[in-house]
């Protein structure tokens, strides 16, 4: 035992006191930061798109604008929410002190309504400054995606659709530039051409909307979206209804609570926590996947590597190939381990550190360790890591370079991988056929009863999925250790044909 632990220790700290695993413990929360203030700054710097619009009869520009500051109002009230819940006093937004619609709430159609009619922003503003902590920044609204600007003078003349989009077709090619009062000459985004007989029905003329980007079709959806609706109001007047009908009705909002069955009555309401715990499994099984196949990669550099370099002689004088083998399984087993333990520390101190207890880590920590996901997460990446790590091992035992290996990663990382694009369908129905199916596969059992752990299956699928993997894991150390026992002192790696008889006859 005790030569197994000095070879686990051996190859935890050669991996984590490196200067690589520390650089990276390092840099990881400030790529972090990086990446948030880089989101951040591009946000903020994000162009504008300017656009113009060409109606033959002047019946829809009002409708693009008014849907455009609809979607922009959205926005930036949840930019509020979210700058409110950071810079106001938690017991005064807990105590409901914040009147609304300037408290942090759902962003509904009859809340933006309701946010403008009572002043904005700026009515937002002061209603909110006794709540807020000390040395607080002011809100600054985001800025907006889309601005209309005039027809240019040539294309103001135009007389028709045809007429208007060969004048505009200079700036929209940016061979010319647009004026835009306050920032000078800019460059046209897009522009769109409304003609006379433009309406419902099959033998209307459709709209057109002209752009050389055909990757952001968010001012599209917008200005379709607008067209549908003024159609829809001017069909509502047909009708004798008032036009702003349709926009009295879009504002109703139905309340709908989702609950579980399966609790109390008075449990039995889904909150945040609720929703956290039913996609968390999800975000550990992709750190399961990353985990050990990354902890797997170390297994097989590291043999290739000692082997290639004699130093697996010098290690096998002194301990036998059954304690080579088992200490660097779990030594590298320690330093798979080493980083979601890091994770989940960082996680508690920055849960401890803030004062908000609807924070999303704060909630999401809670959540983890309330229930039985931690321990089933440590459970199963035992089994997978036994399961995968052994096959590693054995690859790297019968290769002497990572050209050999490939040979054999090949074949088993298309096997590996191949039900990643079912893990949605396990996700959406994780009690389906899909499911059911990957879970009686052993190695894919961990990553299947992970993916499911929240949606509570059937307890005798999971039990008999999970001891026919144990036997698989078993057969596993068996086969490939007889691999790595025989293989590992060899000069040349055995052939492809050779590494069946290795794996029958026992070391002698």
């Amino acid at each position: 035992m005790k030569q197994i632990f000095l070879i686990a220790w051996r190859e935890y700290r050669q991996y984590v006191f490196s200067r690589g695993f520390l650089l990276f413990l390092v840099m990881f929360p400030l790529g972090l930061l990086a990446i948030g203030f880089a989101l951040e700054f591009l946000e903020r710097n994000k162009p504008i798109r300017y656009f113009v619009v060409y109606d033959e009869i002047g019946s829809y520009t009002d409708d693009i604008d008014r849907e455009i500051e609809r979607r922009y109002m959205k926005t930036a009230i949840s930019a509020w929410d979210a700058w409110l819940s950071f810079a106001a006093d938690p017991e005064a937004l807990a105590a409901g002190a914040v009147p609304a619609p300037f408290a942090p709430d759902d962003v509904t159609e009859r809340r933006s309504r309701a946010f403008a009619a009572a002043g904005g922003f700026d009515a937002a503003a002061k209603a909110v400054r006794s709540y807020l902590k000390a040395d607080m920044p002011a809100f600054a609204p985001p800025k907006r995606s889309f601005q209309r600007l005039a027809l240019p003078g040539d294309a103001a003349l135009a007389t028709s659709v045809a007429e208007a989009e060969a004048r505009l077709r200079p700036y929209l090619t940016q061979d010319r530039l647009a004026a835009v009062p306050g920032e000078g000459a800019q460059p046209l985004f897009a522009a769109i051409l409304i003609p006379a007989d433009f309406g419902p029905g099959e033998d209307a003329a459709p709209a057109q909307y002209w752009s050389r980007n055909l990757t952001d079709q968010a001012l599209e959806t917008t200005v379709a979206y607008a067209l549908d609706a003024a159609l829809r109001r001017a069909a509502i007047a047909e009708y004798g209804l008032a036009e702003d009908t349709l926009d009295d009705v879009s504002a109703i909002d139905a309340p709908l609570a989702a609950f579980r069955p399966d609790r109390a009555p008075e449990e039995a309401e889904l909150n945040i926590k609720d929703r956290i715990e039913t996609a968390l499994p999800a975000g550990l099984t992709y750190m399961l996947l990353v985990i050990i196949f990354g902890a797997g990669n170390l297994l097989l550099t590291n043999t290739i590597e000692e082997r290639s370099n004699k130093i697996v002689e010098i290690l096998l004088s002194s301990v036998t190939a059954n304690q080579l083998m088992m200490g660097k399984l779990a030594g590298i087993a320690a330093v798979g381990l080493t980083m979601p333990a890091i994770f989940l520390v960082g996680g508690i101190a920055l849960s401890a550190a803030s004062t908000n207890d609807a924070d999303f880590v704060a909630v999401a920590l809670q959540t983890l360790l309330s229930t039985n996901l931690l321990a089933i997460y440590l459970f199963y990446f035992l089994c997978a890591y036994l399961i995968f790590s052994m096959l590693f091992l054995a690859i790297g035992a019968v290769s002497n370079s990572l050209q050999d290996a490939q040979s054999y990663m090949g074949p088993v990382m298309l096997i590996v991988f191949a039900p990643l694009p079912l893990m949605i369908m396990v996700f959406q129905n994780p009690n389906g056929i899909a499911a059911s199916v990957l879970t009686w596969i052993p190695i894919y059992t961990p990553y299947a009863v992970m993916m499911r752990a929240a949606a509570d299956p059937p307890l005798w699928e999971i039990i008999g999925a999970t001891a026919l993997m144990l036997a698989f894991a078993i057969m596993m150390m068996r086969i490939m250790g007889r691999i790595f026992r025989q293989a590992i002192l060899q000069a040349s790696p055995p052939k492809m044909r050779d590494v069946w008889r290795l794996a029958r006859s026992e070391t002698h």
